[in-house]
């Protein structure tokens, strides 16, 4: 076809038609494009269709328009002014319109009026369609009954009485199909203003023929109550006059060649008769006129499927597919303010949120029923909660990033409350959790836990739950929805677990550190044993054995329940190998510290054996300036040979008694707290191998001969100053006197500060309680805990400072020069003898 070109005519504006079923009998995309471009969806119901059917050739398509000498006499065309093509009969009888083609005719711009759209169909009793043209007939007649307010029915006068040429078949087919349509409509076309207009054109007539009302009678009483009196009927419709069920119109026109002017003027009287008493105010099938296009679709559809053709089926069918696709045109176009949305809660929460929310339902429904509302009620209203329903899950990432800020706030709160509920204090057997003992919380850990999450999630539901959303409007639709909260809730319990995971971890380290704290005490006694002259291997590590045996059983029975409240559902055996590893590797710890303190120790036993003696179960020092050389060369040796004796003690480990408790290590996963303890095992804690190897003792034992060097020196010179004659007790006493008297003057200066001392004392002894005072009302009955170790380091302090003063001047009295101008000789260690002879 021609591209589309405006025409107007009689106030109206029409296009070149265009094909709206083809040949084939399918029908074309391009007709509702052309429906779109001519905005006729916004005619809603004021709109009306009309179809022409007849025979081949018989001149359907003119319009009824202002007679030019070239006018060749279409009866569309003429009517309407519109531009179908039509048969040139010069060159000879052919078939011209092919399918069904269509055009829109719409009142001039400013002007009110119904749209018109006209259906030419292709001819009937065509001799190219041959044996198929039944079929196409009843299809075409049946689509043109079920979308058209008005069928025009074509008529030549010379054929009235033919069979053939009278169309009386076609009529037939037409009344045939209008009660196929009635009876599934649900009788809804056969009342009012739904019956079916059928228009009958009689051509080439002129009053002179015949009285118009004569051929009237031959129509309506001759051709259609024959047929109808022929046709078969449902049971419903039998008794039914055809009057109840079709308007019959009828109209004569002269011969468009020979009466140019009386055939303009029956045009007109057609044309005005349509626009005047004719013509439904509304379009009588009640589809909206952007639906329009599917609505004659889906009843194509049907038809070319030999279906029954239900006409409420065929409306709700196309109200539930324009409502469809209004719903989502509306989502569509809501996307881009709840991504404005979206962009703005990822910086801060919405204060207004539910505010916000229901002014994008708002206005999505308007919009949505300002189309919808055209259609059935119960569809558009199912489907407007549809939309809310969608529109609402469309805000569903908003709803979630609001809850996240919220949920983030509840967790610092959970935070800031745990820490506080759950903090750790002091240490040792003095452990605090909050204001309790540690050992009375952390059964009920997991249960207190539970609860401060069970009061945050009912705050977080509370919240969540006021957002809710309740909406109903004037169009009937309510809509009842709560946004999905898995999200917010998977937020909050991740986010909750993990802040109670961390603080598990520090409650499990310290609970470990409790049960090491067992091994570390038990080792201060083994420590003390380490001096021991007597000491063997098989005591030495007997004792260790038997403090990780003792310290296995307390921690079960003091910590086990502690564990299993700190770790809910843990497995059997679960904490005897927990305790068991950190038993053992604190028992490791402690023998690395003996080790590496073997200097110390090894200088520790020499000292104390070569140094002390023991008198009346006491050890007391050694009184070397009464001893011989021989004796003291003796205790020399024998105090190095013990002392080097607890090398091999340390070397000669045990490995443990404690048997491994069973336990399946499968069954700890990774999301464990205690996941990397529990996978390494006992790896490398069983082992007895000492990590004293035969270099580092050589380097030890070197270094610990310079000490036993040492104290052997100054005991040696101890030993010999009794030979020299060097002491208090050989000072004559004329001595003193003549010191008393050339120290007169000192002597009173030490009276006068000893006399001020009466102001010092007393301020001395007033700081003293004072300073007691402050530390008992500060630490309560932990005071000699924290002063005691003072009071010692002090004294001890005091003590070295005194020992070291009196072994200097004892040392500077010893000194004394000899004839030869050298000090007295000194005899060598023993070991050092040794090495001389060898």
């Amino acid at each position: 076809m021609p591209a589309d070109g405006d025409m107007t005519v009689s106030n109206t504006v029409a296009t070149k038609p265009l094909e709206f079923i083809n040949y084939d009998c399918e029908i074309s995309e391009e007709f509702n494009d052309y429906l779109k471009r001519r905005n006729f969806d916004k005619f809603n119901s004021n709109y009306n269709v009309l179809s022409i059917l007849g025979c081949q050739s018989s001149g359907k398509s003119w319009f009824c328009m202002h007679i030019s000498d070239s006018f060749t006499g279409s009866l569309l065309n003429s009517v309407f002014g519109l531009d179908f093509d039509v048969m040139n009969t010069k060159l000879g009888h052919s078939q011209t319109t092919k399918g069904l083609w269509g055009v829109l005719i719409t009142p001039e711009e400013g002007k009110d009026g119904n749209a018109t759209i006209v259906m030419d169909v292709e001819g009937t009793d065509s001799r190219e369609r041959g044996e198929g043209r039944l079929t196409f007939e009843h299809r075409a007649s049946l689509l043109c009954l079920a979308i058209s307010d008005c069928v025009i029915i074509n008529l030549w006068y010379h054929s009235l009485g033919n069979l053939t040429g009278s169309n009386y078949g076609l009529l037939k087919t037409v009344m045939e199909a209008n009660l196929e349509l009635a009876e599934g409509s649900g009788h809804t076309l056969a009342t009012g203003e739904y019956k079916t207009i059928i228009c009958f054109c009689i051509r080439d007539w002129f009053p002179e023929l015949a009285p118009l009302d004569t051929v009237r009678e031959k129509v309506v009483n001759g051709y259609m109550m024959d047929i109808w009196n022929d046709i078969k009927k449902p049971e419903s419709y039998k008794n039914m006059a055809m009057e109840d069920l079709f308007r019959i119109e009828l109209f004569g026109f002269n011969h468009a060649l020979v009466h140019k002017d009386e055939f303009t003027a029956d045009a007109e009287t057609l044309l005005n008769e349509w626009n005047t008493s004719i013509r439904p105010k509304v379009y009588s099938r009640g589809v909206p006129s952007d639906g329009f296009f599917y609505y004659a679709k889906n009843i194509l559809n049907t038809v070319k499927e030999q279906n029954h053709l239900d006409i409420p089926t065929q409306r709700e069918m196309l109200a539930n597919i324009r409502c469809q696709e209004i719903k989502n045109a509306v989502l569509d176009a809501v996307s881009e303010n709840v991504s404005a949305m979206l962009t703005e809660v990822h910086e801060h929460p919405l204060d207004d949120f539910n505010n916000r929310v229901m002014a994008v339902v708002n206005s999505s429904v308007d919009n949505y029923f300002e189309s919808a509302s055209r259609y059935e009620k119960g569809t558009s209203v199912r489907i407007g909660v549809e939309l809310v329903t969608a529109l609402l899950h469309k805000i569903q990432p908003v709803f979630d990033a609001h809850m996240s800020h919220y949920c983030r706030d509840l967790i610092m709160k959970a935070s800031v409350r745990i820490d506080k509920e759950f903090a750790l204090r002091g240490k040792g057997k003095s452990l605090m959790v909050g204001t309790a003992k540690a050992t009375e919380v952390w059964p009920k850990f997991t249960d207190l836990c539970e609860e401060i999450k069970g009061e945050l999630l009912d705050s977080l539901s509370n919240s969540m739950a006021s957002h809710d959303v309740h909406y109903t409007n004037d169009s009937e639709l309510s809509v009842d929805f709560a946004f999905d909260r898995t999200a917010s809730t998977d937020i909050f319990n991740v986010t909750f677990k993990n802040e109670v995971d961390m603080l598990k971890g520090r409650h499990l380290q310290a609970l470990k550190a409790q049960i090491a704290d067992i091994i570390t005490s038990g080792f201060k006694v083994i420590d003390e044993t380490l001096l021991e002259c007597d000491i063997t291997s098989k005591k030495y590590w007997g004792d260790v054995n038997a403090l990780i045996n003792k310290a296995y059983q307390t921690s079960i029975d003091t910590f086990k329940t502690s564990y299993e409240g700190i770790v809910a559902n843990s497995k059997e055996n679960e904490f005897e190998y927990l305790s068991f590893i950190v038993l053992l590797e604190s028992t490791k710890a402690n023998l690395e510290r003996i080790e590496s303190n073997i200097i110390d120790i090894i200088s520790d036993r020499f000292e104390q054996f070569f140094q002390y003696q023991e008198y009346n179960g006491e050890q007391i020092p050694r009184a070397w300036e009464t001893v011989t050389d021989e004796f003291l060369r003796q205790t020399y040796a024998k105090s190095k040979k013990d002392a080097l004796s607890i090398v091999g003690v340390l070397r000669d480990c045990n490995p443990p008694t404690l048997e491994v408790p069973k336990f399946d290590l499968d069954s700890i996963k990774a999301d464990h707290i205690l996941y990397r303890d529990f996978n390494t095992g006992t790896s490398g804690l069983t082992e007895s191998k000492s990590s004293l190897s035969d270099d580092v003792l050589v380097d030890t034992v070197k270094l610990c001969k310079r000490r036993f060097h040492e104290l052997y020196k100054t005991a040696q010179k101890i030993q010999s100053s009794k030979s020299s004659g060097v002491s208090w007790k050989n000072v004559p006493p004329a001595f003193w006197v003549a010191l008393l008297v050339c120290g007169f003057n000192e002597v009173l200066t030490v009276l006068r500060i000893v006399f001020k001392a009466q102001i010092l004392i007393p301020l001395l002894i007033f700081v003293i309680f004072f300073v007691q005072y402050c530390a008992r009302t500060i630490f309560g009955e932990r005071v000699d805990e924290v002063l005691n170790p003072i009071k010692m380091k002090g004294l001890s302090l005091a003590y070295s400072v005194s020992q070291w003063f009196v072994t200097t001047a004892l040392a500077n009295l010893r000194e004394r020069p000899s004839e030869s101008g050298s000090a007295q000789g000194e005899s060598a260690p023993p070991d050092d003898e040794d090495d001389k002879d060898k």
